[in-house]
């Protein structure tokens, strides 16, 4: 690393050693950092480590083909392969990458089949991470193995057990009969509140947890770190987040799971389509609020769980120190995040200032008496809200017994039962 790069400015002489020595051995640390005083989404964002030099993955929405440049040989990404799954969490048989109503010998598969004893999910393989803040810069790293300081974030059950990777729900959850599945060909689920949607999830599998917290912070790092930039939505599409139409009730334009071609990724412009990020639509199609109850906002407080339990009062939940007054009842667009310790990063102090172009590019909606009441967080943004959605997009507004036909719920799958 030559002197005068930018992480000069952000770390002491002990800390550049140990990033030098991170490259010199055989396994590298990759990452980012994101200046939070810095407006422009690529300007934002600087490479630091293996990746210092790399060429950020880029998509052409016109024919929704992504070209992942430097990142075509990232374990990650080369591990990410999409499976049917049995409810036990044990990977059945691959699926074809871009086909998935095939397997991967070309037979067909069970992606649209209610009777089958499962669903369909990617692979996303334990990363370590390590994290912190340098004054208003994010410092966020990655390496494949265990090194000092590094921790496995996301990928602990509610028993600190370390699990190998993560099942990704492909599809949004719908029901079939009182379990949650995420099959091809059904309709998200809808007006749903947390405690039913979460024994909905239980009838699937005691292996299941909310598609939320730690993962989803894991995830929306490495898509920054892929793409160089926070405008997650410009770099991998902008999916069905203008899809509204207030003639198609009760769903209003939130599209019917359905399988996508394209392979691990696939993204449009139109911002009426499904589109896709590690085989999962849930992650690149914007079409529901996604419930997300190992974040909350108790008393005006930030309270988040590490591990996947899941406890609708906060009481056993980390508290941040993350203080969010009241809203003002619109739309902000954080300028501002703070680090979280094994968890990831969450608005904080300067809750507005950016826009759905600049700073994180994704709105934040805080409840006028958020101080006052206990929220549930929702994820990503629906089809009413357009470039309002992405990966870092929050609501904050809901209580755990809200249900409406624009909140719905995914879950992951663990290797080691929750």
């Amino acid at each position: 690393m030559a002197s005068g790069d930018l992480i000069v400015q952000v770390a002491d002489k002990p800390t550049l050693d140990k990033i030098y020595n991170y490259l010199m051995d055989e396994n590298p640390v990759y990452g980012f950092i994101e200046d939070m005083d810095v407006k422009g989404p690529s300007a934002r964002v600087e490479y630091i480590g293996a990746n210092k030099d790399y060429t950020p993955l880029s998509l052409n929405k016109s024919t929704g083909v992504m070209s992942l440049n430097s990142w075509r040989s990232f374990p990650v990404i080369e591990a990410n392969k999409p499976y049917m799954v049995k409810s036990d969490g044990t990977p059945d048989y691959m699926l074809d990458e871009n086909d998935y109503t095939l397997k991967s010998d070309g037979t067909a598969s069970d992606v649209a089949n209610t009777e089958y004893d499962g669903g369909a999910f990617s692979w996303l393989m334990k990363i370590y991470r390590k994290s912190y803040m340098a004054g208003n810069k994010r410092v966020v790293m990655y390496c494949m193995r265990p090194r000092e300081g590094f921790e496995p974030v996301g990928f602990k059950d509610t028993d600190e057990r370390e699990m190998e990777g993560v099942w990704l729900p492909m599809f949004y959850g719908s029901m079939v009969g009182s379990k949650m599945v995420s099959l091809s060909g059904l309709q998200p689920a809808y007006s749903q509140n947390t405690a039913t949607q979460k024994a909905a999830m239980d009838a699937f599998s005691d292996r299941a947890a909310f598609f939320g917290g730690p993962i989803v912070e894991v995830i929306t790092d490495l898509l920054i770190m892929f793409a160089g930039t926070t405008e997650i939505q410009e770099a991998y599409g902008l999916g069905n987040c203008n899809g509204y139409d207030s003639s198609l009730s009760p769903t209003y334009g939130v599209k019917a799971n359905a399988v996508i071609g394209g392979g691990q990724f696939y993204g449009t412009s139109d911002g009426k389509s499904l589109n896709k990020i590690f085989h999962s639509i849930v992650l690149g199609s914007y079409q529901q609020w996604m419930r997300d109850p190992y974040e909350l906002i108790v008393n005006g407080r930030v309270k988040v769980s590490k591990n996947y339990t899941y406890d609708l009062t906060g009481a056993s939940y980390e508290d941040t120190g993350i203080n969010v007054p009241n809203g003002p009842g619109k739309w902000e667009y954080p300028l501002r995040y703070q680090e979280v310790e094994g968890y990831g990063s969450i608005p904080a102090i300067v809750f507005d200032g950016g826009s759905t172009a600049t700073a994180s590019c994704d709105g934040l909606y805080r409840n006028t008496s958020q101080e006052t009441m206990t929220a549930v967080a929702l994820r990503f943004g629906n089809c009413n809200n357009g470039r309002i959605c992405g990966p870092r997009a929050r609501n904050w507004n809901n209580t755990a017994g809200n249900a409406n036909w624009n909140i719905g719920a995914a879950f992951i799958l663990s290797l080691f039962g929750a």
